[in-house]
C-alpha cells in the first residue's frame, strides 16, 4: 500500500481501493502521475526536471470539453419530457411529486455541471493562448 492508504483516505475515496484495501489500478496510475508532477527530479515533473506544456494539446482538450458541454445540454435533458409526463399523470400521488422534484434537482445539477465544463473549456483555451503568447515573447526577447 502507498502512504496514501490511511483509514481516512479509504473512507473519503472508497473508489480508490479494492475489497482488500489495496489501491486500484486507476488509483495507482493517478498516484504515479501525482508523484511525477510533485517530484523535483522526475523527467517532465515539477522543479528540477523541467516542465513542458503543449498548447495544441490544451486547445484539443478545450475543443473536446466544448463538445462535452454541447452534448450535456442535449443528452442531459433527455428524460425531461418523460419525467414531465409522469409527474403530470401522477400529480395527485407522491410519486408524481417526487418525479417533479427529482427532475428539478437533475436540471440544477446539469446546469451546474454545464457551468463548470464551460469554465474549464474557457480556461483550457486561455491557457493555450497564454503559453503561445509567452513563448513568442520569450523567443522575441532572446532574439530567436
Amino acid at each position: 500500500m502507498s502512504d496514501r492508504a490511511t483509514a481516512f483516505d479509504r473512507m473519503m475515496n472508497p473508489w480508490a481501493y479494492d475489497a482488500d484495501g489495496n489501491l486500484t489500478a486507476q488509483a495507482r496510475a493517478q498516484e504515479a502521475v501525482r508523484t511525477q508532477i510533485n517530484s523535483t527530479s522526475a523527467s517532465g515533473g515539477g522543479g528540477g526536471g523541467g516542465f513542458n506544456a503543449d498548447p495544441n494539446a490544451l486547445t484539443t482538450a478545450g475543443n473536446n470539453s466544448d463538445q462535452i458541454h454541447a452534448r450535456l445540454n442535449t443528452d442531459g435533458r433527455g428524460a425531461d419530457e418523460a419525467t414531465a409526463k409522469v409527474s403530470t399523470a401522477l400529480a395527485n400521488w407522491s410519486t408524481g411529486k417526487a418525479a417533479a422534484g427529482a427532475a428539478g434537482t437533475w436540471d440544477q445539477c446539469v446546469a451546474a455541471l454545464g457551468g463548470t465544463i464551460g469554465q474549464t473549456t474557457q480556461a483550457l483555451r486561455a491557457t493555450a493562448t497564454n503559453y503561445r503568447q509567452n513563448e513568442s515573447a520569450v523567443q522575441h526577447d532572446l532574439g530567436a
